[in-house]
């Protein structure tokens, strides 16, 4: 019997449609699908029995998919705007889930969400022997003035659980934001110390396989090469994952003139696959790896999950 993977994304993830082809490339069925899509070009049904078990079944493209025989569940990007009807549609769909009796990479999606909190990864990050830049997140302007001056101007800013993607340029410094109380933008704001730089480095971890890339410029990405990260810095990155709860995902930090490596931030769905084209890291089959692998302490709690430990 085949393997089969559900990929919860959107239409136009070229990085989801690479793993689902490399999935088919070893025998397994992998279907991409745009949560969006409810209510009008997918559906679902569950039907409970007495006893409460359930049978959940997904129609969509023509195709039937019995959700209780899958593998895996990869939460890339499943998480739908929408009003309304919409939103409606979305919490039943949430439920189905939520309920799911596989394994969910990189996590559960409520795991998922407070992974991607930035308070929270950089409490995690500083337990993990990271060092880490003075950081400021603030609603308060005049917090972020004096956070400002404090620093010299040298701060970088940036929206709250904005990530950053490689091709786009580091976050600058905004003091026309920061001194005019009108002009601070979105809120919160993240601010942090200027950190001197050798070099930007993303982490890729899948399960315990991790690997390293150098950014030298995010303007071009023929500068991306492997980096052999130190022993200590791979447990401190693995280390990092284990208590966020994930079992993949994308781990930025810069690497400094004196050779210290200081955390950023981590993303759920961060991306590699211009790092793999430009390296040849195997980083897909370490994914196809952990999608094709159903372990116990990887799945959803499932149906009959209360909550209490």
């Amino acid at each position: 019997m085949s393997s089969t993977v559900l990929i919860l994304t959107e239409d136009d993830d070229a990085q989801a449609r690479h793993v689902a082809r490399a999935l088919a490339g070893r025998g397994a069925d992998a279907l991409v699908l745009e949560p969006g899509r409810f209510p009008g070009l997918a559906r679902l049904s569950v039907t409970l029995d007495h006893s409460g078990a359930a049978r959940r079944v997904l129609l969509t493209a023509g195709r039937r998919l019995d959700l209780d025989g899958l593998t895996s569940v990869w939460f890339r990007r499943s998480e739908p705007p929408g009003e309304g009807a919409v939103q409606q549609q979305d919490g039943f769909a949430s439920d189905v889930w939520d309920t799911l009796a596989c394994a969910a990479v990189p996590a559960s999606r409520p795991v998922i969400h407070r992974a991607r909190r930035k308070l929270y990864q950089l409490s995690v990050a500083g337990r993990a022997g990271f060092a880490l830049p003075s950081t400021l997140i603030s609603t308060d302007h005049e917090e972020l003035l004096d956070f400002y001056l404090a620093h010299h101007g040298q701060i970088v800013t940036r929206v709250l659980d904005h990530p950053w993607a490689i091709g786009d340029p580091a976050p600058e410094e905004e003091p026309g934001a920061l001194t005019d109380p009108a002009g601070t933008g979105p809120f919160p704001l993240v601010a942090q110390e200027r950190v001197l730089r050798r070099l930007a480095l993303r982490i890729i971890v899948s399960g315990s396989r991790v690997f390293a890339a150098e950014i030298h410029s995010p303007r071009s990405s023929r500068r991306l090469r492997p980096h052999d990260l130190p022993d200590d810095v791979r447990g401190r990155c693995l280390g990092v994952m284990a208590d966020l709860g994930l079992s993949f995902g994308t781990i930025d930090l810069t690497l400094t003139p004196e050779d210290r490596y200081v955390f950023l931030e981590v993303n759920p769905g961060g991306g590699f696959l211009l790092i793999e084209e430009i390296t040849g890291m195997p980083i897909t089959d370490a994914l196809c790896d952990l999608l094709l692998t159903d372990t116990p302490e990887r799945r959803l709690p499932g149906p009959g999950y209360s909550g209490r430990g």
